[in-house]
């Protein structure tokens, strides 16, 4: 008696870990993340600096975002969210009389995604147009002060995929990489302009749902 009890609750118990895996994705997810964020290096974007000045290619921070899920398109389901991004980079001078430079970078990315599988794990592919800012500084060297470079908000495209899996059935585990393409500078009487550039995002943490 106590066995075929026993198998009834198994039996239970796994149907609706089945039935889980049918559910469909959402309908909603937050994400917090860890960021590694490629950073502009181009004249324009950072201070004009001495010749040897090293300027940092790369930064780390956070990301965080929330998505909603609603519409079924075939295979996929449609979700709409937005993500911000905060990263820091920093380079020390190697070369006398150059300055240290730190670089920051803030983005919004609003997308628009398409999601394949199940609400337990699903890959997705996403793309937005948001905002991206830039705020590169320099340290003063002996009598020069230092130099300030900030951007100001930009158009970006985003364009980006990743995956979820759940580990639990609220809280799972994700990874995402995205490319934000920052419109270009304008030239004005007090800044050279710049060309368009490009960063590279890979976010690594938590969701829940």
């Amino acid at each position: 008696m106590r066995s075929a009890f026993l198998a009834v609750l198994m039996a239970l118990a796994t149907s609706h870990a089945f039935a889980q895996t049918q559910d469909p994705v959402g309908p909603f997810v937050i994400d917090a993340r860890g960021l590694m964020a490629g950073l502009p290096t181009q004249e324009g974007w950072v201070p004009t600096l001495p010749v040897d000045t090293v300027v940092p290619s790369r930064g780390f921070g956070l990301e965080g975002g929330a998505h909603l899920y609603s519409v079924r398109l075939g295979p996929a389901r449609l979700g709409v969210g937005a993500a911000l991004t905060f990263a820091r980079g920093t380079a020390t001078a190697t070369v006398e009389g150059t300055p240290d430079v730190v670089t920051k970078s803030t983005t919004f990315a609003p997308q628009l995604s398409f999601n394949f599988g199940h609400r337990l794990g699903w890959s997705y592919l996403s793309a937005g147009y948001g905002a991206a800012k830039i705020v590169s500084e320099s340290s003063s060297i002996a009598t020069v002060p230092g130099i300030t470079n900030d951007s100001g908000w930009r158009g970006a495209l985003n364009v980006g995929g990743g995956a979820r899996w759940f580990i639990s059935e609220h809280v799972g585990v994700g990874f995402e990489a995205r490319w934000h393409l920052l419109s270009s500078l304008e030239a004005t009487t007090t800044h050279a302009g710049a060309g368009r550039a490009t960063l590279f995002h890979l976010a690594v943490g938590l969701s829940i749902h």
